[in-house]
């Protein structure tokens, strides 16, 4: 009965068919937008063992606390994703039977209550996780002694970990506690007798010293699934907590992200010999890569990414850990010649060796093993030719080898006719000639990267027809010529376009008109020419548009303002002219992250002597998804200075930059209503009237910039009420009154924010506005009409005499000293002397 929308569901004794009825599923079927209350009945179902009630977001706790009353029996009972309010669990005690609940994501906040849900003493598994309880776990949770699965993680619950009910609860085998406030001693002796205790999450918490404590023997706590990541926050903790140096029966390892210090423990891998998983990046590791005596065979994943470990990598990996198939090294100092034999290793499929210090060519015959799936080189000092070799691998799926120093022409590439291959980086280098499509030998790529290069030529047609891409970036190269024509519905997936700083020329005309999935478009710092298209409303999924540093002219279309999606608008340094069209005050402007098509799920299994649903939950924790996009980058002028915005910041920015056109008339009331912009850059243009005061309301402006307009007026004083504005300008206008200085963020700009307005008076300029605020009156004498002119008469007068004085010295020594131009001086004076005379004499009347 899952997801039909109903309004009931109700059903009475006399349907007798379903007394024996044991699983429900009635998922989503009060969905969020019914306006009609819902009914929920279950009295025909007296025998129901297992229920499934998620996703119901219309589903009333009064409502279900009454039917449930006749659930007696019930023992597995799933609520996810219906939200309950807390009191629901002073309500189900009457569900002595359950053995299992679910109750994830749920809405509920405040704290646990202390009755109902704590008399379930036969309850087994427990999930409280993403709701928002708060405050120390209550007492009464010692009394569910038969727990054996609990996960209250993604909560706020405090307090110290040591102290909690839970270390009464000895019969747990799977305990998560990630995303709290926790306290968590970092002996863990309060769990000293969880000998059941197999995996514990307590990442995103805080590891606080027990001094009072030293570990003498090895505990009877041997959990298979350890995870403290993100879990330091005091100073005395610069080392891995003692209790690791005990343990000898991990099968996976997760202590990333908590600084901690000293040589990389790989005493881990000597210690637990079933270990399969050690994930230790995002440290301060320093020394040499050590790997134990003897081999370990269950060995497959290691990531010590981001630490400080140097040297080069054990030649002997392959024979230590023969079937690893995760190595991640990125981030540290590891150097020498590129490791050619490490690629070659056949168990491998993930390989990271990016942000180090390996230089060298890579080898002509680069044989990669027969399973590497995902190879990655980048922001390394190799140099040469890239081998074609490379290219020719029938298993690889990304490809990553930017920011390098390889060079060669990227026309001799090619790629075999069976290759995989979705992801391909080879931007900053030194790549030259003309771009080639491989459409044909690459049906599968999604993801092209070529940027920063010095390609030339125009680009390909073809790259608009493959079915699969939808990330190309070709900037900062030398391309030229027009823009492909990528309107036909062929290219359904196109979502991420970087064509900036090349040569382009010519019109937008339709060359992107149909592309709905349309996302990022940047096309800045080009010699693209002509108006704006209208059909720009048709990119409705449009997040970033950067037509910045081209030729565009005429006016801005109203249609840009069909763009609900829209985050980032930079349309500066162009020819644009006419009014800032009002609608713009319509845009939503929320920030967002933009679609994710590159991820890879990794399922291992550890071999745990669990149930289904405990290695299900297992699978989700330990195993997140492998990013294998290519990061976003766009770059922007915000606070008076460019930034480049990549990845995830780059969801968090919003901004309108209009600067350096020809526009004119007022701003706009409208864009007030833009409450989450970040910056707004108007400067440089032909605009007047006011600073309206409607941008009061933009309370998560960052930077305004109005400077080089024809504005006038006073400044608002409710912008004074804008706390995150850190960069404002309003120079070179004709604002005049008192600036609102000292209020808010206005006490930290300086001159250089009001410069050029001669009628502005206040701090942090030197005029004051004692004149200023002076009754204005009619000036009724010569003097005071000079006294209210914007110049100084008297100054005026005697910087004249002055200079008149200068020129005629200037003209006295210049004939003095040269005899030939005061002859030819006296010569001219003679002649206009007597051409008055004549003058003067033939118009005088005689009589």
């Amino acid at each position: 009965m899952s997801y039909n929308k109903l309004n009931q569901f109700v059903s009475t004794n006399a349907n007798t068919s379903f007394s024996k009825l044991k699983t429900l599923y009635l998922d989503g079927i009060f969905p969020e937008e019914s306006s009609v209350p819902a009914q929920l009945s279950l009295e025909a179902f007296p025998s129901l063992k297992r229920l499934y009630l998620t996703y119901n977001y219309h589903l009333n706790q009064t409502m279900f606390i009454q039917t449930s009353q006749v659930l007696s029996n019930l023992e597995e009972l799933f609520l996810d994703q219906s939200p309950l309010g807390i009191n629901f669990l002073q309500n189900i005690g009457a569900l002595t039977s359950l053995r299992s609940i679910s109750l994830r994501n749920c809405g509920f906040t405040g704290t646990l209550p202390t009755q109902g849900w704590c008399d379930l003493k036969n309850l087994e598994e427990m999930d409280l996780s993403g709701n928002e309880l708060v405050g120390i776990l209550p007492s009464c949770l010692a009394n569910l002694t038969s727990l054996r699965l609990l996960d209250i993680s993604q909560n706020l619950f405090t307090g110290n970990v040591a102290s909690s009910p839970l270390i009464n609860l000895i019969l747990l085998q799977y305990l998560s506690i990630s995303t709290n406030k926790f306290q968590v001693p970092n002996s863990f002796k309060s769990f000293a007798n969880h000998s059941n205790l197999k995996v514990f999450f307590s990442d995103f918490n805080q590891l606080v010293p027990e001094h009072d404590h030293v570990q003498t023997r090895v505990p009877k706590f041997q959990p298979r699934v350890l995870s403290l990541s993100n879990c330091r926050a005091n100073e005395e903790l610069t080392k891995p907590p003692n209790l690791l140096y005990y343990l000898y029966d991990l099968r996976y390892v997760d202590l990333s992200f908590d600084q901690f210090m000293g040589a990389l423990p790989y005493w881990l891998f000597e210690n637990n010999t079933g270990l399969q998983v050690a994930i230790l990046k995002n440290n301060s590791f320093m020394g040499s890569f050590h790997l134990p005596s003897q081999p370990n065979l269950d060995v497959w994943k290691i990531d010590i990414s981001n630490n400080q470990i140097q040297g080069e990598i054990p030649l002997n990996i392959s024979m230590i850990f023969p079937y690893l198939t995760w190595l991640l090294l990125s981030g540290n100092g590891f150097g020498g010649r590129f490791p050619k034999w490490l690629v070659s290793m056949n168990s491998l499929e993930f390989l990271d060796l990016s942000s180090n210090q390996f230089f060298g060519t890579l080898p002509k015959e680069f044989v990669m093993g027969r399973s590497l799936f995902h190879l990655r080189l980048s922001n390394n000092n190799l140099t040469g030719k890239i081998p074609p070799s490379v290219f020719k691998s029938q298993s690889l799926d990304a490809l990553y080898l930017d920011r390098n120093n390889f060079k060669g022409e990227i026309s001799n590439v090619h790629f075999s006719r069976s290759s995989y291959l979705s992801t391909l980086d080879i931007s900053n280098n030194n790549l030259s000639g003309k771009v080639r499509t491989w459409t044909k030998n690459l049906p599968h790529l999604n993801q092209l990267d070529l940027s920063n290069n010095h390609l030339d030529g125009s680009i390909p047609k073809e790259f608009c027809y493959n079915d699969d891409l939808w990330r190309l970036d070709l900037s900062h190269n030398n391309l030229s010529g027009s823009l492909p024509n990528c309107s036909s519905p062929s290219s359904p997936h196109l979502s991420h376009i970087y064509l900036s700083k090349n040569r382009l020329n010519g019109l937008l005309t339709h060359s992107f008109l149909n592309i709905s999935s349309l996302e990022i478009l940047d096309l800045g710092e080009n010699n693209l020419s002509g108006s704006i298209p209208k059909w720009i409303s048709n990119l409705s999924s449009l997040s970033i548009l950067r037509l910045k540093g081209n030729l565009f002219f005429g006016e801005i279309p109203n249609e840009i303002c069909e763009l609900d999606q829209l985050q980032i608008m930079d349309l500066s340094h162009n020819q644009l002219s006419g009014h800032i069209p009002s609608c713009l005050g319509h845009l939503i402007l929320t920030t967002n992250s933009f679609s994710s098509w590159g991820a890879i799920m990794e399922h291992r299994s550890l071999n745990f002597d669990t149930p289904t649903e405990m290695e299900t939950r297992l699978m989700n924790e330990l195993y997140p998804q492998m990013d294998r996009n290519i990061q976003d980058r766009i770059e922007l002028v915000t606070k008076w200075w460019s930034y480049t915005y990549e990845g995830n910041v780059l969801g968090y920015m919003s901004e309108i930059d209009l600067s350096c056109n020809q526009l004119t008339g007022l701003i706009p009331l409208a864009m007030g209503n833009l409450s989450d912009i970040h910056s707004v850059n108007l400067s440089h243009n032909n605009l007047i009237g006011p600073i309206p005061s409607t941008f009061s309301n933009l309370k998560q402006l960052e930077s305004l910039d109005l400077s080089f307009n024809d504005l006038n007026g006073e400044i608002p004083s409710q912008l004074t009420e804008l706390n995150s504005l850190a960069v404002f300008s309003v120079a070179h206008n004709n604002l005049l009154g008192p600036i609102p200085y000292g209020k808010g963020q206005f006490g930290t700009f300086d001159n250089n924010s009001y410069e050029g307005n001669p009628l502005l008076c206040g701090p942090p300029l030197e005029k004051s506005c004692k004149e200023t605020n002076a009754q204005p009156k009619v000036p009724n004498s010569l003097n005071e009409k000079r006294e209210g002119s914007l110049i100084d008469m008297d100054v005026f007068y005697i910087s004249f005499l002055v200079t008149y004085v200068v020129v005629l010295l200037s003209i006295g020594a210049v004939l003095y000293i040269n005899p030939y131009w005061r002859r030819e001086w006296f010569y001219l004076i003679e002649r206009c002397v007597t051409n008055c005379y004549y003058l003067i004499l033939d118009n005088i009347p005689r009589f």
